[in-house]
């Protein structure tokens, strides 16, 4: 008899990933996420999709090496906005620091997946020629940027709520 697949919630395996310097951030995340009834569906060893009324809105990874585009260490973790585009200038004009983590957390290509060598994508009036089809990764997120994350998310639920 094949054994069941595991599909490990987060909070049983973010702490035995995660260090203890980036671990706040990432529990301050979570329970955000919870919260607001976001659910946190596991995709694949170390991530979990971020569903709000059937729609894809991100995604957390951690310590991802099969995947080289996310270059994510051992204890590193990260977030990745699933069809946020629209929401951006909304962030970013509730607050300018906003824009400048946006736009910082961008994803150029390394040619390490087959979208290589990138594509043209435009983020906040500013156009990237070789941008991963990844588009944004936050790793590693500091407070400010999982606030400016916490933000991108409420402005994307109030826009499926309406």
């Amino acid at each position: 008899m094949a054994e069941k697949q595991l599909k490990p919630k987060i909070d049983e395996v973010v702490g035995n990933i995660i260090n203890e310097e980036n671990l706040g951030n990432a529990l301050d995340l979570i329970s955000f996420i919870k919260e607001n009834k976001i659910s946190l569906r596991w995709s694949s060893t170390n991530c979990w999709q971020l569903y709000y009324k059937s729609k894809r809105i991100g995604i957390i990874r951690m310590t991802e090496k099969a995947y080289p585009m996310y270059a994510l260490g051992a204890s590193s973790w990260l977030f990745a906005p699933w069809g946020l585009d629209d929401i951006l200038e909304i962030v970013a004009d509730d607050n300018p620091k906003a824009k400048e983590i946006i736009l910082s957390n961008v994803r150029q290509c390394n040619s390490c997946s087959s979208c290589g060598p990138g594509h043209k994508r435009t983020f906040l009036g500013r156009q990237f020629d070789k941008a991963c089809h990844a588009g944004i990764s936050m790793i590693n997120p500091d407070k400010v940027t999982v606030n400016c994350i916490k933000r991108m998310l409420e402005v994307k639920k109030n826009q499926l709520n309406n």
